[in-house]
């Protein structure tokens, strides 16, 4: 099986190891290619992406990583994107000012609807109780419209901000196991799961099966789980594996078993920005 990993965090953001670290282990295993993905910088003080005065090292690095082992692998320079509505800024001026060759798009910050507070931003990657105090500081203890505002963001992104790759779709499940906090099998949540996917088969974007959650232990499926991936193949949308890497030591954990998923569940082939793998 062709393997590639284009979701990589390394010391340039909340991951580790040098950029060249990831390149070389990615050699080591054999990898057709690697994309270098840091989270954007933004504009105000986080622990997670990459600072705005290392921004240049950073296209720097990568730019010369890419031609310097361009006979060994295919590298791509690229971030994954946040988007929040009235504080990231468009996807277009990193794509067109760092010529990246890709980009993923993802939510990990979400801004009620109709706000331009940023204490009405609900973090939904952080800690439970983080997690739960935003719903109730921010939501009013209404976790369907927190929910709901979740996906609505992201398919606001997949429309306006076109990334080629949405990231961990539906992450907003990470601390609902067994579903204590919300019924992720309610009829509301499966309408705002297929407005989003309804997108996303619209303009092309391809879904991501990201495998960090399961091999860290911090969640018990892939994401996007199992019923969601069902819904991508009845609606023809493309996929791909990625396991969302911070070590170079985990750039192909659980890659098999996620072609393996995907190969039982129907699918034909993966598909990457770049080129696709016939399962």
């Amino acid at each position: 099986m062709m393997k590639y990993n284009f979701h990589t965090h390394s010391k340039y953001d909340d991951g580790s190891e040098t950029l060249e670290d990831y390149v070389v282990a990615a050699i080591d295993k054999g990898f057709k290619a690697i994309g270098l993905s840091g989270h954007q910088p933004l504009p105000f003080d986080n622990q997670w992406s990459i600072r705005k005065q290392d921004y240049p090292d950073y296209l720097a690095e990568a730019r010369r990583l890419r031609e310097q082992y361009k006979d060994q692998i295919d590298i791509y320079l690229g971030l994954e994107l946040d988007y929040i509505p009235g504080f990231s800024d468009d996807f277009r001026a990193f794509r067109d000012g760092a010529g990246l060759d890709y980009c993923i798009g993802s939510v990990h910050l979400v801004m009620k609807p109709g706000s331009d507070n940023p204490d009405n931003i609900w973090f939904v990657d952080g800690s439970l109780d983080g997690y739960v105090q935003g719903i109730q500081a921010i939501y009013g203890g209404d976790v369907q419209a927190a929910v709901e505002s979740y996906y609505d963001q992201q398919r606001e992104m997949v429309a306006t901000q076109r990334p080629d790759i949405i990231g961990h779709l539906d992450k907003v499940n990470m601390h609902n196991k067994g579903n204590k906090i919300f019924d992720a099998s309610a009829e509301w949540y499966g309408k705002a799961v297929d407005r989003l996917l309804d997108a996303i088969a619209e303009y092309g974007t391809i879904v991501e099966l990201n495998t960090r959650g399961v091999y860290t232990g911090k969640t018990e499926s892939y994401f996007p789980n199992g019923d969601i991936m069902k819904k991508c193949l009845d609606r023809d949308i493309r996929v791909m594996v990625n396991t969302d890497a911070h070590h170079p030591s985990q750039l192909d954990r659980h890659f098999d078993a996620g072609v393996a998923l995907l190969k039982k569940m129907g699918f034909r082939k993966m598909h990457t920005p770049f080129f696709e793998v016939g399962l």
